[in-house]
């Protein structure tokens, strides 16, 4: 990936800039941390977290959703990771967590609070690893950050604080980064007709939903690599060391594969063949064995969970305001961040 995005988004010395069997081993201390248990558990800390924020949205009176999302997903990433974090803290973390995706791919001022929010919370990570090897900070043995602070690398060594405190990390800031796709939950649910009705009578319709959300909406719109090795593909040639770049949004949205793809219709995925490389929101391959996102499960969970609440457990109002996507932003958003009005609990 380029330097500008390994010092934001990405961090120095993570999985994501490994190959072979060195990136597999490493991928193998992420993959073992999404059993469905744990999928689970973070899901449900997730709708407590949000339960909890949501009086002082009531307060607020009017709320920019995509900002307000943050802290509760910052709060439940952190119970699940083994993270401390005190309340005073709380909102400060969350803002630099979201600097590290939402300024990144800025060429404005806001690029430079992304990267100066990277050395933040790369140096409070790996005080939480240093403070879990010396035994004073307590993390069980099922956590994120317990299994990384002793994660051994192919040499049967530990990993440098450095290095533990950026992987830590990779599990932080995409779980919060997932705010973009829940305020694409609300956009839909707002903008496509049919679709609240659909989650309340038909029960596997929040899957194919979150699916089609995922599929339709814009998030970052591609990833690069380098060519490992010379090979050809399609009567093209990639000589080694060629960059190449993979684009997310083309592929979900090619016309080859998905029929109508400019259309919002979650019921495609009833007929979706599960191939692993024509629906690639979060990269395409197999999770284990190449760069796929290993946190796809929860992405899905906490979007159901979000899909949910807005649709059973909570009453709002959506004020007029600019609804379109800004493609021009990275992420991708509606032009508001949408607004709610006169938010509660309460179906």
């Amino acid at each position: 990936m380029p330097v500008a995005i390994q010092k934001t988004l990405l961090g120095q010395g993570g999985v994501q800039g490994l190959d072979g069997e060195t990136h597999r081993h490493r991928k193998q201390m992420f993959m073992g941390l999404m059993t469905p248990e744990r999928v689970r558990a973070l899901a449900q800390l997730f709708e407590a977290e949000w339960r909890r924020a949501v009086p002082g949205w009531t307060r607020k009176g009017e709320i920019v959703f995509y900002d307000e999302l943050h802290e509760p997903l910052t709060r439940a990433v952190c119970a699940w990771a083994g993270v401390p974090l005190p309340d005073d803290e709380a909102g400060n973390r969350a803002g630099e967590l979201r600097a590290l995706f939402d300024a990144a791919g800025s060429a404005s001022p806001r690029h430079l609070w992304s990267r100066l929010a990277r050395r933040r919370v790369d140096a409070w990570a790996k005080r939480i690893i240093e403070g879990i090897r010396a035994g004073s900070i307590g993390s069980g043995s099922g956590t994120a950050a317990y299994a990384i602070a002793w994660h051994r690398d192919r040499h049967d060594d530990l990993l440098s604080p450095h290095v533990a405190a950026v992987e830590l990390v990779n599990v932080l800031r995409p779980t919060v980064a997932i705010a973009v796709y829940i305020t694409f939950v609300a956009h839909a649910l707002q903008t496509c007709s049919g679709i609240r009705a659909a989650l309340v009578q038909q029960p596997d319709y929040a899957e194919l939903f979150v699916q089609e959300v995922r599929r339709f909406y814009p998030f970052f719109p591609a990833v690069v690599a380098r060519a490992s090795q010379d090979f050809e593909w399609e009567g093209m040639a990639f000589p080694e060391g060629r960059q190449v770049v993979l684009d997310l949004y083309g592929s979900n949205h090619d016309a080859a594969t998905w029929a109508d793809p400019q259309e919002f219709r979650p019921e495609r995925f009833r007929a979706w063949d599960e191939d692993s490389f024509n629906f690639i929101p979060q990269g395409g391959g197999d999770h284990y064995l190449g760069h796929r996102c290993p946190g796809e499960w929860i992405v899905l969970a906490i979007m159901k969970v979000a899909a949910h609440l807005l649709v059973n457990a909570m009453r709002y109002d959506v004020p007029d305001q600019d609804l379109s996507i800004d493609f021009a932003r990275l992420p991708a958003l509606p032009k508001s961040g949408f607004v709610m009005r006169n938010v509660h609990i309460g179906g």
